[in-house]
This record gives C-alpha cells, sequence and structure tokens, in this order.
C-alpha cells in the first residue's frame, strides 16, 4: 500500500474538477492510504461538496497553512513551492499550475514522482477568454499571467514535461497540451456518476407532477457564469414557441440579476427559469424529463454536464467548433452540433430536434465508455504504474 497525495488551489466549489479529483481519491482508496490536499478550504463549503461527491469519510481533507484567505494562499503557493515538503507521499498527483510546481519541486529534492492532470493548459497564461477573469483569485492570476508570462510559462513547462504522467481530458485538450509541451498526454475523460440514468415513465411523470411542469422544456445546467454564454440562450429562446427553458446550476446574485433583466426586456417572464443550485435528485429529474440539454458555452475542454444528461437520454445541442462537445455529441444519434458561433443556427438545430423522434436508449448507450468503471480502470492502471516505479526506487534504497 502507498500514500498518495492529491494536490489541488482551492475547495470552495462543486465543479468538474471537483468531481474528477475526489472520484480518482476514491477508487484509489480501496488499495491505498489517499490524502487530498488544498491550498484554501471554504469552512462554510466544505461539507456539501463532500457530500455531494460522496469523498468517502476515511479520506483526509488538509489547508496548507492555517491563512483564512484564499488570494493569500494563492500568493504563498506561488512563492514557496517548498510548502509541500511537510507532506510524507510515494505519489502525488497534482491538479493545476501550482501543484503541478510543487509536485516538480518534491520531485526535485526527494525523487517522490506525480502525475500532471491538465483539464486544460493554465487559462491565466495561455487563454484571451475575456469572460474567464470572473472572480478575484481569477483576475489576481491573470495580473500575474500578465506581469510575470515569459518567466511562468517556463516553470509551467519544466512542471508538465517533469511530470512522471501527463493526463488530460479530451483529444481537443490533447492537442493544445501537445502544442504547448510537446508531449503527448494519456487521454482520460471525465467520468459519469452511475446515479444518471434513465428513469421509468412513472416516475419521470411522478417529478413533472411535483415541480408544477406543464409545459414542454428545454435544459441548460452547469455553472452559471458569464463566460459559459448563458446569456446568449436568451436570444436563442425568444423565437422559439411553445417550450419553456429551465435553467439550473450555481449563480452569483449579480449575474442572477443581470439575466433577469434580460428576461424581463425580451419578455420572456414565465418562460424562463433561473432555479440556482438544485439537488441531485432534481437534477435528475430534469435530465430526464427535459427535450432537449443546450450547452452555450464555447471551446468546451470536455463538457460533463451534457454527457451526464445524454446517460439520462436526453439529447444535446452544442457547439460544433472542435472542441469536446465536437467528440460526445454525434449528430441525429444523441444530439445536434451547431455551426460556430451563429445564433440563428442554434436556433435552427433546436427546432430540427424538438421536432425529431430520438432513442433515448441509444442516447444513453452512446456514452458509455465514460461510465465510472471503465474510466477508473483506465486511472488505476496508469496510477499504478506510477505508484509502482516509486515504491520500486524506495525498495532499492
Amino acid at each position: 500500500m502507498g500514500k498518495i497525495v492529491a494536490v489541488y488551489d482551492f475547495l470552495k466549489e462543486l465543479g468538474g474538477l471537483e468531481r474528477v479529483m475526489f472520484f480518482q481519491a476514491n477508487r484509489l482508496k480501496r488499495k491505498h492510504d489517499v490524502e487530498l490536499i488544498f491550498g484554501y478550504v471554504s469552512k462554510k463549503d466544505k461539507f456539501r461538496i463532500t457530500t455531494d461527491l460522496e469523498l468517502d469519510k476515511s479520506i483526509e481533507i488538509r489547508q496548507m497553512s492555517k491563512i483564512p484567505n484564499e488570494i493569500m494562499q494563492l500568493v504563498i503557493s506561488f512563492l514557496f513551492p517548498s510548502r509541500i515538503k511537510k507532506y510524507k507521499a510515494d505519489m502525488i498527483i497534482a491538479h493545476s499550475f501550482m501543484a503541478s510546481r510543487m509536485a516538480y519541486y518534491k520531485k526535485k529534492k526527494e525523487g517522490t514522482p506525480y502525475i500532471a492532470v491538465l483539464y486544460h493548459p493554465p487559462n491565466f497564461i495561455y487563454s484571451d477568454m475575456a469572460g474567464w477573469v470572473n472572480n478575484t483569485p481569477r483576475l489576481f492570476a491573470k495580473i500575474l499571467g500578465l506581469i510575470f508570462g515569459s518567466q511562468i510559462k517556463k516553470i509551467d513547462y519544466e512542471a508538465v514535461k517533469s511530470a512522471d504522467a501527463v493526463i488530460t481530458i479530451s483529444q481537443y485538450s490533447a492537442k493544445r497540451v501537445k502544442k504547448i509541451y510537446g508531449i503527448h498526454p494519456v487521454i482520460i475523460y471525465p467520468q459519469i456518476s452511475k446515479f444518471f440514468k434513465l428513469m421509468e415513465p412513472e416516475k419521470k411523470k411522478a417529478f413533472l407532477n411535483k415541480k408544477k411542469i406543464e409545459r414542454k422544456f428545454l435544459l441548460a445546467h452547469g455553472r452559471i457564469i458569464p463566460d459559459k454564454n448563458y446569456s446568449d440562450l436568451l436570444d436563442v429562446i425568444k423565437n422559439i414557441k411553445n417550450v419553456d427553458l429551465i435553467i439550473s446550476g450555481s449563480i452569483s446574485e449579480k449575474y442572477k440579476f443581470e439575466l433577469e433583466g434580460k428576461i424581463d426586456n425580451l419578455g420572456l417572464n414565465g418562460r424562463v427559469k433561473i432555479l440556482g443550485r438544485i439537488s441531485s435528485e432534481d437534477l435528475l429529474g430534469y435530465y430526464n424529463c427535459a427535450e432537449l440539454f443546450l450547452l452555450p458555452a464555447k471551446k468546451e475542454d470536455f463538457g460533463l454536464t451534457p454527457v451526464e444528461a445524454m446517460a439520462c437520454g436526453c439529447p444535446v445541442i452544442a457547439w460544433d467548433d472542435g472542441a469536446g462537445p465536437s467528440e460526445t455529441v454525434k449528430n441525429n444519434v444523441n444530439g445536434l452540433l451547431s455551426k460556430p458561433y451563429s445564433l440563428k443556427d442554434f436556433e435552427e438545430k433546436i427546432k430540427l430536434a424538438f421536432d425529431k423522434k430520438w432513442n433515448k436508449k441509444k442516447i444513453r448507450n452512446s456514452v458509455n465508455k465514460f461510465s465510472e468503471d471503465e474510466v477508473a480502470k483506465e486511472f488505476i492502471n496508469l496510477a499504478e504504474i506510477v505508484l509502482k516505479k516509486s515504491m520500486t526506487t524506495q525498495a532499492h534504497k
């Protein structure tokens, strides 16, 4: 049995990265001692996140120091990668630029092998998306990237190139990683929870009755932030009659107020509902009962929510922009891809899909390769290879 430490910057939200990180930890815990280390842990959100993601209660979560401010933690992690040295580990799994840098330091000093998980190349030094900077930590990171970009890129390059294995989450991400770092990463897709599955007709009817839903509806779900382009959906839905739009997911009061103002201006009151964060049980019901799932985000590295929707038999409309959804959405099988970034074509694809008779079981089967067992098999095999290298080295010392 080996000691494995997974490292990330923050534990404060319920996103795709956290789902992957906790899933990996749970599966590794079956054979190994696993610990999760964060630069900053939100006391307010820790219980909710660990509960919702069903983290094994025996897996310890630690914050690197007692400083309660996340910006200060970010600064300290950047200036002092040596802070990782106090954690004993046979292998490290790094889930961010800061984490990879610390793992690189530990490997140089102690020979500890590490896996770098790149959900995408670091946005704060490689992305030019204006909407990405939507909170204070991201603003700080972007300023850091603008001032010290060339030096940070060099540090990032060395940290990724020195990893014993590099994982990324889609072919689209793999192409970007290869272009920047000159390496061929292992593609291991994010997993779909077994929880998301087809519901029986009577359960769907009971859900609709419980939620008092009488009209057909389209669904958009995920983190509701400006750079995911939810505002565009309102311009689209205004031209599609006889169907409502439900938007669910965590959202700030500021952005909710902005979207509700646009809903009012477009005369969509009563047709568009913003639910905010919902339970997993409700999400299962909405996935199963929606006519279509809409993904307005551009250049998604993977896009877990549309795959979850497809696991529930719901067809998806997304952009055919060569990113993650172009790999998962197959035209006329489990959804339709729209010409980037034409709202008119997106609207037409919705109308086409809305009138099409879909085979829900076929949609469900189209995403079987993203099942927990399939993904775990690939990840555990890779992790064991890297860990074995560490254990063999230790035995020879």
